[in-house]
C-alpha cells in the first residue's frame, strides 16, 4: 500500500469513529418524498427532546421560486402506554412558495407541554410514539407520508 492510500485510510477511520458518537445521540427523524417529472413533494418529521417539526413542502425547477401551490399538511402524533392512547391531530391547507430552503416548512411545531405527552421538565413522556406527516399537493394530486415511531423509555 502507498503512503497516501495509508494516509486516506487513516483519515477516513478517524472520521468514523469522531461521527459514530454524535449518530448515536441523534434525534430521531424522517423524510418521505415523491417525484413526479420535476415536481418533488416532501414530508418530514424532527423530533426533539421537546417537541417536534412535522412539515411539508414541494420543489420544481421548471417553476419559479415565486410560484406559489396549494398543499395540505395533516399530521398525526399518537403516545401509546400500556392501553391507553393519546393523540393529536392538525391539518392544514394554504398556498406555499417554490424553492423551500432547508427542506419542508409548511405545517406544524408540536410541542410535548402544548399537547399533554410532557413530563414536568418539558419532555416526551416514556411511551411508544407514531408520527405521520400527511403532505397533498393538491394541482398534481402527489401525495407523500413520512412516518417515525420510537419508544420513550426514560421516565419522568
Amino acid at each position: 500500500m502507498r503512503r497516501s492510500q495509508v494516509v486516506v485510510s487513516t483519515a477516513v477511520a478517524a472520521a468514523a469513529f469522531a461521527i459514530a458518537p454524535a449518530a448515536a445521540t441523534a434525534d430521531p427523524n424522517t423524510f418521505a418524498s415523491a417525484r413526479k417529472g420535476s415536481l418533488l413533494v416532501s414530508s418530514s418529521v424532527l423530533v426533539a427532546n421537546r417537541s417536534a417539526e412535522m412539515m411539508g413542502g414541494w420543489v420544481n425547477e421548471r417553476v419559479s421560486c415565486t410560484a406559489t401551490r396549494r398543499l395540505t399538511v395533516r399530521i398525526l402524533i399518537d403516545r401509546v402506554r400500556g392501553s391507553k392512547t393519546d393523540r393529536v391531530r392538525r391539518r392544514k391547507t394554504g398556498r406555499v412558495t417554490n424553492c423551500a430552503e432547508g427542506g419542508p416548512n409548511f405545517g406544524f411545531t408540536i410541542r410535548a407541554a402544548d399537547v399533554g405527552m410532557a413530563c414536568p421538565d418539558g419532555s416526551w413522556r416514556p411511551g411508544r410514539y407514531d408520527y405521520v406527516t400527511d403532505t397533498l399537493h393538491h394541482s398534481s394530486r402527489v401525495r407523500t407520508i413520512g412516518t417515525l415511531f420510537f419508544r420513550v423509555s426514560d421516565p419522568c
